[in-house]
């Protein structure tokens, strides 16, 4: 459970669990195919709503420093830390742009074998829940690199879907949403950014 919303109310982050079975009130967009067993925590962290919105420049912070805790023991530790800095970065200035309510920004960071994940809980409301599990499902769907490229030579301003569809295309993360209650929403991200080695 976690605390820290305006009303107090403890949320139930169970939902958050991507390897629920089918039938338990999810769809199949929140549906991630990302069973959470034999992951080992590498870092956590909760972060107030109003710092987080506080500064852009704050991203890439918080990136630079979870990549360099994170990264000592990899085989490359140098290759590896930017190419994380850079995925964590487009996480970040993603929440940064979610109109997101006040309370706790959660971050956690696991590892089972060559796959890191990330999970961020995001305080927001139904429309921001929306954005998070429709764009979710886009970049799991058929022709989703044509949309990417769409998205990112659009003569339009900036669309904040940019973000995730360039780690699922570029970085071939698998993604799942899960709404929490009407209050959050926890975004989960698989990634291989160094393969193991015999």
């Amino acid at each position: 459970m976690v605390t820290g919303f305006d009303d107090g109310f403890p949320l139930d982050l169970s939902s958050c669990r991507p390897d629920r079975a089918a039938g338990d009130d999810m769809t199949d967009t929140q549906m991630g195919g990302l069973p959470d067993d034999g992951f080992k925590p590498l870092i956590e962290f909760d972060l107030d709503t109003t710092v987080l919105d506080d500064q852009w420049i704050y991203c890439d912070f918080m990136s630079s420093f979870v990549a360099s805790m994170v990264s000592h023991n990899r085989g490359d530790p140098f290759m590896f830390s930017n190419l994380l800095s850079a995925t964590l970065n487009e996480l970040f200035e993603t929440v940064y742009r979610t109109e997101k309510k006040a309370g706790q920004f959660r971050f956690r960071m696991l590892q089972k074998g060559s796959v890191d994940r990330i999970t961020m809980v995001v305080p927001c409301g139904r429309d921001e829940q929306q954005f998070y599990l429709k764009t979710v499902e886009e970049v799991r769907a058929p022709g989703a690199s044509d949309k990417y490229l769409e998205l990112l030579f659009s003569d339009d301003k900036l669309d904040r879907r940019v973000g995730l569809f360039e780690l699922a295309i570029s970085y071939k993360a698998q993604m799942s949403a899960v709404a929490v209650e009407d209050k959050a929403v926890c975004l989960t991200i698989d990634l291989v950014i160094e393969r193991e080695t015999d």
